[in-house]
């Protein structure tokens, strides 16, 4: 019996043997993989007859500098075919390895090659020298895990560091003659200053196809790019079901004040939301006819009507009783507690919502009945952006590939309730984020954080001078008009 298993092992080790893919680099064996392992990698790629299993090429080959041959070999082809192409090194993130019933195929540039039993690329492959990325915001362990996953399959050390305000840390680094990081996790606010003191480079020259229009809006300023788009967060509202039903899609500003007025009448909080932050003034003034928040030189127009007529609805809506004003820890507080039926938030407090293990639904923000504008959910992208002073330009620039490719898109956003900034992406996470419907009508309809510096003076002055008009010490068209002065102000000084 002892001797029958042995043979078996030996039998089936053959097999795997022979079912193995070959991986080699300018003719030499670089890896050989069963196909066990090989699916072991694999995830969702969306192709135009659906979605199939698979895993990119720059996942099965060594980082590359460039690249301008792929052999590729083929179980009835003969000779093998070469697929010759001076930009190949920057399509292996966008070339898959496809699993199916018969073996593997190739995708390439919309072609298809079936029976796949070996790959050789020709290519100059980057020197191993060791990365560093400063990282931020949510869901830092499973970034960690996706660096680690990129790390382990090109046998790279990269080191990644958890820096609160890295924006802030580069520019000081970088003016002390310090030792910078390679990448860092930026948001769109931090691009001017980033900018200005030369801690970041132009990213034009890497920016990858497929990046949502609204993410490549968020981090250009002057004409060019500075970082590429990772994910971003949108804002909701976030209902109590033990309190409110689930108000539709379609719901518009009349149907919220009727629900807040029912409830109440019950003694219910209807609703609550920081309004002593521009960032949910900005929605309002969407809703209420607003273009744009900066005009094309630059500037930003704070007394204009729409801006006006939405400081007054939600001081309306304040006066009635409909929602109340509370920074955003006490508005949590109130949420989790159970004391208010709905709040504004954005999708960020998802996964703390579950983890808590609260019950709360989630729909979009409304329209206003008037015009047929939603009130408009900020977008607030985190992007990579390369420092100015690394020494492994090429290194950075395959590692964010890596990191805003479909593969790292699906599996961090739908773990982290966060929306994916590659347009692909978003085919996986349907099936995967239970949130995508009101994350997707709220992107469509979201308004993106701009990169102007008067984005950021504007935020910060009317932060302070919403509290005038909330607590009635200042009628709102004072508090716009002082709001506009104080602006103008401080730009001439920026």
């Amino acid at each position: 019996m002892l001797k029958k298993a042995v043979i078996l092992a030996a039998i089936l080790i053959c097999a795997a043997e022979l079912n193995a893919l070959t991986f080699s680099v300018n003719g030499t064996i670089y890896s050989s993989r069963s196909s066990s392992e090989l699916e072991k990698l694999c995830y969702g790629i969306p192709l135009s007859g659906g979605i199939t299993k698979g895993i990119t090429l720059d996942e099965l080959f060594p980082a590359v500098f460039e690249a301008w041959q792929l052999t590729v070999y083929t179980e009835n082809q003969q000779p093998p075919l070469k697929l010759s192409d001076p930009d190949l090194g920057n399509r292996l993130n966008k070339s898959f390895l496809l699993k199916n019933a018969n073996g593997w195929s190739l995708y390439y540039q919309n072609r298809i090659f079936t029976g796949i039993t070996k790959l050789n690329l020709e290519c100059e492959t980057l020197e191993y020298t060791p990365l560093e990325i400063w990282i931020n915001w949510e869901g830092p362990d499973l970034l960690k895990a996706e660096i680690k996953r990129y790390a382990d399959l090109h046998g790279m050390k990269i080191n990644v560091l958890e820096v609160p305000a890295p924006d802030s840390k580069l520019i000081s680094v970088s003016q002390a003659n310090g030792k910078v990081p390679d990448i860092i996790m930026v948001q769109s606010s931090d691009i001017q200053k980033l900018e200005i003191s030369g801690s970041i480079q132009s990213i034009d020259y890497m920016f990858p196809d497929g990046i949502i229009p609204q993410g490549e809006q968020a981090f250009t300023l002057d004409g060019k790019r500075w970082a590429v788009p990772f994910y971003f967060d949108t804002q909701m509202i976030f209902c109590n079901p033990k309190l409110v039903a689930t108000p539709p899609p379609d719901w518009t500003l009349k149907d919220f004040e009727n629900i807040c007025s029912s409830l109440k009448s019950r003694g219910i909080i209807p609703s609550a939301w920081n309004s002593y932050s521009a960032s949910f003034l900005i929605p309002f003034q969407i809703a209420f006819g607003k273009s744009r928040l900066t005009e094309p030189d630059g500037s930003i127009i704070i007394t204009d009507a729409p801006t006006r007529q939405a400081l007054e609805y939600v001081l309306k809506l304040q006066k009635e009783g409909f929602m109340q004003p509370m920074e955003r820890d006490a508005m949590t507080s109130l949420f989790v507690g159970g004391d208010v039926a709905m709040i504004i938030s954005a999708s960020y407090s998802i996964p703390n919502f579950e983890e808590l293990g609260i019950p709360f639904t989630v729909t979009p923000l409304p329209v206003n009945e008037t015009n047929g504008n939603r009130v408009s959910p900020l977008l607030d992208f985190k992007a990579m952006a390369v420092t100015k002073k690394t020494r492994n330009t090429y290194g950075a620039r395959r590692l964010i590939e890596y990191l805003c490719g479909i593969g790292v898109q699906q599996r961090f956003t739908s773990s982290t309730a966060k929306v994916p900034s590659l347009e692909q992406a978003w085919k996986i996470t349907e099936k995967t984020n239970s949130y995508f419907d009101v994350l997707k009508i709220s992107a469509e309809a979201g308004t993106v954080i701009p990169a102007d510096k008067s984005f950021d003076v504007y935020k910060n002055t009317m932060w302070k001078m919403l509290r005038f008009a909330i607590s009635g010490r200042m009628p709102p068209d004072t508090v716009l008009e002082k709001t506009q002065e104080l602006v103008n102000k401080n730009m001439e000084s920026y």
